[in-house]
């Protein structure tokens, strides 16, 4: 059987550029599809990443990039993967021009799509003054006036983990909590305020977060907030869905050691297997590189 390439990688961001990595360090043949839609877009920086930490997520982009243009098996599509149609021992894959491309192995690498909150200048601060990963944003605003939108079990989560970087933290139920007992006596303790009003309005001077407003409640200031995911998580794409890979209660593709998914063929990589940092959707790129690699070469080596 023909092939356009030996792998699709569906995603250019750390996980998927990682991969392409690994896959053409050993000289196999692959695409990478990447419709340009980061989900670090709105931030000013990557953190928690050796030797370039603070970088801006574009220029990080752009020197892996280079750094995979002396790879002369790896290709890039601009644009999105529309569809994937699996094969007795390959799958057709429709780009977003309407070609088509026959290959052996798929990598998923594109991540999740943030479900932001209705509410008024939530968007315009959103990476700038209200974050998702304390391990990321944290650092920069340790100390500050702190506050956390969040609810149940995720908010009893994630508490601690802001606690440790300010004192000076409110939890924001956006609505009436459904928090344990035990959590709301840890919060009396530890003198953090629990409001449980809806949240009408963010306000802010261009992107810097100065008070939240409530229907009826006085304004309060605080200077960051951080946003508890909402499961189960939305995923970039509905391709893996559609070629049946399991996935767990968070909605998340689960994989093996090295990013086999329920489907056979099919690997995944980054985000769309775990809520990580860019350094850690990396490594899991290399993983799943490395899986795909070894299929291939054994297949190789038994039937060429």
């Amino acid at each position: 059987m023909k092939y356009d390439y030996e792998v699709l990688i569906v995603g250019g961001g750390p996980a998927g550029l990682s991969a392409a990595m690994t896959l053409g360090r050993i000289g196999r043949k692959a695409l990478v599809c990447d419709d340009d839609r980061p989900r670090n877009a709105p931030s000013i920086h990557v953190n928690n990443l050796p030797a370039l930490d603070g970088i801006h997520p574009v220029e990080w982009r752009s020197l892996v990039r280079k750094n995979l243009e002396k790879y002369p098996t790896i290709s890039f599509f601009q644009g999105a993967a529309s569809s994937v149609k699996k094969m007795n021992h390959a799958f057709d894959v429709k780009l977003a021009t309407g070609t088509i491309v026959t290959v052996k192995k798929i990598i998923l690498a594109y991540g999740i799509q943030d479900r932001l909150p209705e509410i008024e200048g939530f968007k315009e601060l959103w990476g700038k003054s209200v974050f998702h990963c304390a391990f990321c944003h944290g650092y920069e605003i340790r100390n500050e006036r702190l506050g956390i939108i969040a609810n149940g079990d995720v908010a009893a989560h994630l508490t601690p983990l802001i606690y440790n970087l300010s004192q000076d933290l409110i939890l924001f139920t956006n609505g009436r909590a459904d928090l344990s007992s035990e959590m709301r006596e840890l919060l009396k303790k530890r003198n953090i305020l629990l409001v449980e009003e809806k949240i009408k309005k963010l306000n802010r001077v261009e992107t810097q977060l100065k008070s939240i407003s409530f229907e009826s409640s006085p304004d309060i200031e605080r200077d960051a907030l951080f946003l508890a995911p909402v499961f189960p998580l939305s995923l970039k794409s509905s391709i893996g869905t559609e070629l049946g890979c399991e996935k767990n209660e968070f909605g998340l593709y689960k994989i093996g050691d090295k990013g086999h998914t329920s489907i056979a063929g099919v690997f995944a990589a980054g985000e769309c297997t775990q809520m990580s940092s860019v350094s850690i959707s990396s490594a899991s790129g290399v993983l799943a590189g490395t899986g795909v690699v070894f299929e291939l070469a054994n297949e190789d080596f038994k039937h060429s």
